[in-house]
């Protein structure tokens, strides 16, 4: 038994490196390919395209058509286009796919901290919603969702630690015994792709929630390892809870959406909402987690 696998969003931060973990994971699998809307984009995107290691497929994301063939669609596509995967969903389980992957990969979406935060959150938890009824409608349809934690490089090529640029202070708004869950990004690819060989997902009509956890450690504990690798003194400032939500509150005004959610995102994450209870990630062997300290070594050292 093997499964046809189709990835919607090749070129992006994960996605890319879905790609490629499913290009080495080929030969336990049958047809594997990336989806895209053109035949001939900008020359940027078509450089992106050329670079991504499995088979291009051009067809339209809501044509049920796209999907023939394939048993699984796995999302990776921006936070902003989570609602379309309703849509993509729906003419994916049309066109006879039978198990999907929504865009997660992030934190545990029933976590109490995350529950706070409906505007950030609520679309992702709508396209759960919506999987759930469908499977609920049609015995034969399955799906994983798949939470990470924080991604290892939010923290430090993204710098969600608050680093000041000469890496001597930091601005944090968490507290320090909080716990935070990282995974490595190239490791949340490798999971993702271990998970739906035939060996871990058993049937397409599964319905699965999978945790992974790279490095569960407090926060201080975080900044303790960037100090000993950088060899210098992190002076660290906790910055309240009420604080962020002002900050917030502040960047909307000024319009900087994106900096207004990085705010939101490291909320959750610095009062303990990224922590992945029971990971499932002891469940497979061959999965090797990247430590804390190797992300940081490989990333700012």
């Amino acid at each position: 038994m093997t499964y046809s696998v189709l990835l919607l969003g090749a070129t992006g931060l994960i996605g890319k490196q879905i790609a490629a973990k499913l290009a080495k994971y080929q030969g336990q699998l049958g047809r594997v390919a990336f989806l895209t809307s053109s035949a001939q984009a900008t020359p940027d995107k078509e450089a992106k395209y050329a670079a991504v290691p499995i088979q291009r497929v051009i067809g339209d994301y809501q044509d049920p058509d796209t999907y023939r063939g394939f048993d699984i669609v796995v999302c990776a596509l921006a936070t902003s286009l989570a609602l379309e995967q309703i849509k993509y969903a729906d003419a994916a389980f049309k066109g006879g796919v039978k198990h999907f992957y929504p865009t997660e990969f992030g934190f545990d979406l029933k976590h109490e901290l995350v529950l706070k935060e409906p505007a950030t959150f609520s679309e992702k938890i709508e396209v759960r919603k919506h999987l759930q009824e469908k499977a609920d409608q049609d015995a034969s349809i399955g799906y994983t969702f798949l939470m990470t934690g924080i991604f290892g490089e939010w923290l430090t090529t993204f710098n969600a630690l608050g680093l000041s640029e000469d890496k001597s202070t930091a601005q944090f708004y968490g507290e320090p015994n909080a716990l935070v869950t990282m995974t490595d990004d190239d490791d949340i690819a490798e999971f993702t792709v271990l998970s739906l060989l035939p060996s871990h997902l058993k049937s397409l009509s599964d319905r699965r929630e999978l945790r992974v956890s790279g490095s569960t450690l407090p926060v201080s504990e975080y900044f303790d390892t960037v100090s000993r690798i950088l060899g210098r003194d992190i002076a660290v400032t906790y910055l309240s809870r009420e604080s962020s939500y002002e900050y917030e509150k502040k960047q909307k005004e000024l319009g900087n959406e994106y900096k207004a959610l990085f705010t939101v995102v490291g909320r959750v994450l610095g009062f303990g909402g990224s922590v992945m209870r029971n990971p499932d990630s002891a469940k497979y062997p061959e999965f090797k987690a990247t430590s804390w300290e190797d992300v940081v070594t490989r990333t700012l050292a």
